[in-house]
């Protein structure tokens, strides 16, 4: 089985950044611990290292070649989305257009929900609710119809055991 792990690593806090690293790499650990032989790839450790050693002016096109392709060829995507990622929601439709089942899941850190908001629209004498469902995650990202399961998690431990159950129970185990 291939496994891409997707994640948002662009706008996670410098406070949190630490920790978010190790959890992305801890996933990647229970996906092989759970499935022996599998082939997990991640851009922490299959673009990113890369990039690096690549001229400013093609490390864009580069990054979304090669982590379109991880997506393309992986059989499940684990998407950790705590926070906010333009690239993490492309790599969701990607799997999406491949019929790619993905498991998103997220961690409330106390700073990472989105407020309430209202608005008024041109022409309305009402106001508007934006609709931010829990405000983690964005509605449409958990609208994916390849979304198998969505999980929040509140530490490392419990990311790993519900990411392990979610294997077992997509692997019918």
């Amino acid at each position: 089985m291939k496994v891409y792990v997707a994640c948002g690593l662009t706008h996670v806090p410098s406070e949190n950044f630490a920790d978010y690293v190790e959890t992305i790499h801890q996933i990647a650990a229970e996906v092989l611990a759970c499935v022996p032989g599998a082939e997990v790839k991640y851009a922490l450790v299959n673009s990113d290292p890369q990039l690096a050693e690549r001229s400013a002016e093609d490390r864009a096109k580069l990054c979304y070649i090669w982590d379109r392709r991880m997506v393309e060829e992986a059989d499940l995507v684990i998407a950790e989305a705590s926070f906010p990622s333009t690239g993490l929601g492309i790599e969701l439709q990607i799997a999406e257009m491949h019929g790619t089942p993905a498991v998103l899941l997220f961690r409330d850190f106390g700073h990472n929900r989105a407020d309430h908001r209202s608005y008024k629209n041109p022409g309305d004498t009402g106001t508007h609710d934006l609709q931010i469902g829990e405000g983690f995650v964005t509605l449409m990202a958990l609208g994916l119809p390849n979304i198998f399961k969505v999980i929040q998690y509140d530490s490392r431990e419990d990311c790993r055991k519900l990411i392990s159950e979610a294997i077992t129970l997509l692997s019918n185990e």
